[in-house]
């Protein structure tokens, strides 16, 4: 039995650890070494990247609506590598909470209801416990929207289920 092969570049006799997986293959392994491939990858970076960023570009709801059915089916694994970045990055976990927190500071206004607001805190809380659901209190014109600034205000809030919110990021969306 072979226990490995000639790279196609570089031209030495490897065996099949130095190759990459390519299960399109006869023998299962790529036709160059991983020494080679690396060598390519980085004479050919600024192209390959270039490639790559079209491809997105022309391709971003199919890629999100994978990425997203991926995320879903690995909620577990997802979480976990949320924790080891939240971990690893303290200090602007802090920071992002700070920023939305003065954020929203000045996106309440001196005449906001801050008890209609504390209701609707209230309410979500309410339902999650009560039914069971997963809901979050969502802004629907975002406090940092990219185009336009919401307010912290009663009227510009929505009880709306988790994953719908998690999946609208920060953007205002339009109901038709």
């Amino acid at each position: 039995m072979i226990d490995g092969k000639v790279c196609s570049r570089c031209k030495v006799f490897k065996p099949f650890s130095d190759y990459a997986k390519r299960s399109s293959t006869k023998i299962g392994v790529q036709p160059k070494c991983k020494i080679c491939l690396s060598e390519l990858y980085y004479e050919n970076r600024e192209k390959i990247r270039a490639r790559q960023k079209e491809y997105y570009k022309n391709n971003k709801e199919k890629l999100d609506a994978v990425n997203m059915k991926w995320a879903a089916a690995n909620r577990d694994k997802v979480n976990k590598n949320i924790k080891k970045w939240k971990e690893k990055n303290k200090e602007l976990v802090y920071f992002y909470g700070a920023t939305r927190r003065a954020k929203k500071k000045n996106a309440t206004p001196a005449w906001v209801d801050m008890d209609r607001i504390k209701y609707t805190y209230a309410h979500c809380h309410w339902l999650n416990k009560t039914f069971g659901h997963n809901m979050h209190v969502d802004h629907i014109v975002p406090l940092n929207g990219k185009n336009v600034c919401g307010l912290h205000v009663h009227t510009n809030l929505q009880i709306i289920p988790a994953e719908e919110n998690l999946r609208k990021h920060n953007k205002l969306l339009v109901q038709e």
